[in-house]
C-alpha cells in the first residue's frame, strides 16, 4: 500500500500538479475532468500554503466547511465557479492562474459532438 504524502509546502504543490499533467490525454474526457479538478485543487492548495492559511481560514473565507475545502484540494469535489472566484478575490490572485497550466493543451479529444 502506497503511503499518502501530504504536501505541505508550494514546491510540492506545483511537483504534484505537474505529475498530474503528465497522466492529462485528450482521449477521456471522464478522465480529463477528473485531472482538470485535481490541478484546480492542487493550485488552491498551492495558493493557500504560500499565503500561509489554513483550511479552516480559507473554509470561513467562502463560508464552507473545512472538509470542502480538503475535498477541493483532493480533487474530490470541484470548487464552483463562483466560489473559486471568491478566492481569487480573497487571496489577491489572478483567476487566470489557474488555468496558465493549460494553456497548451487541449480539453477536448478531438471528436465532434455528435
Amino acid at each position: 500500500m502506497e503511503k499518502v504524502r501530504t504536501l505541505t509546502t508550494p514546491d510540492q504543490c506545483k511537483a504534484a500538479i505537474q505529475t498530474v499533467l503528465s497522466k492529462f490525454n485528450n482521449y477521456s474526457e471522464v478522465d480529463n475532468d477528473n485531472r482538470f479538478r485535481e490541478i484546480i485543487g492542487l493550485k488552491m492548495r498551492e495558493r493557500r500554503l504560500a499565503l500561509g492559511l489554513t483550511q479552516t481560514k480559507v473554509s470561513r473565507m467562502l463560508h464552507v466547511t473545512f472538509q470542502q475545502i480538503q475535498k477541493y484540494e483532493k480533487g474530490t469535489n470541484s470548487i464552483s465557479f463562483v466560489n473559486l472566484v471568491k478566492f481569487t478575490e480573497l487571496t489577491d490572485t489572478d483567476l487566470l492562474w489557474f488555468l496558465e497550466d493549460f494553456k497548451d493543451r487541449k480539453l477536448t479529444n478531438g471528436r465532434g459532438n455528435d
